[in-house]
């Protein structure tokens, strides 16, 4: 368990991990069978996410109903701070729905460019634990 403040609110590690993931997962699915629908999809995932929050995320319901029973049958044991992977959830939708703009309206060099940039950065998350945008949150957060 970590040393946060009870008031602020968590989130089992797991959950922003699995979530980067599957973004990742679809981002470069839709780009490399040039199916933009996938990146419609995957910003529309990320926008009720970030404006309703855990309790109606779609991927972090997948995660904790199905996944995580799974394996972690005790439930999590690890925990951070929600503020700063939501914020880059709210950086991936804000990409994602430019990107779904651009595609749409047939501008594919500048929809797929912000596509790559969040699977990258989604990916990168995942696999490291490095969130970009929990970044920008932390360095904004201490300003």
């Amino acid at each position: 368990m970590n040393s946060h403040s009870h008031t602020e609110p968590t989130v089992d590690v797991n959950v922003p991990r699995f979530n980067q993931a599957v973004v990742a997962a679809l981002t470069a699915l839709g780009f490399v069978l040039q199916q933009p629908w996938l990146v419609v999809v995957t910003f529309a995932i990320l926008a009720i996410s970030w404006s309703a929050g855990p309790a109606a995320a779609p991927l972090t319901q997948l995660y904790v109903r199905f996944i995580r029973p799974r394996i972690q049958p005790g439930g999590p044991s690890e925990f951070e701070p929600a503020a700063p992977p939501r914020f880059a959830q709210l950086i991936g939708a804000a990409f994602l729905g430019v990107a779904s703009f651009s595609l749409v309206a047939g501008w594919e060099a500048a929809g797929w460019t912000l596509t790559l940039i969040v699977t990258a950065l989604a990916a990168l998350a995942a696999a490291t634990r490095i969130c970009v945008g929990c970044m920008l949150y932390e360095r904004a957060a201490t300003r």
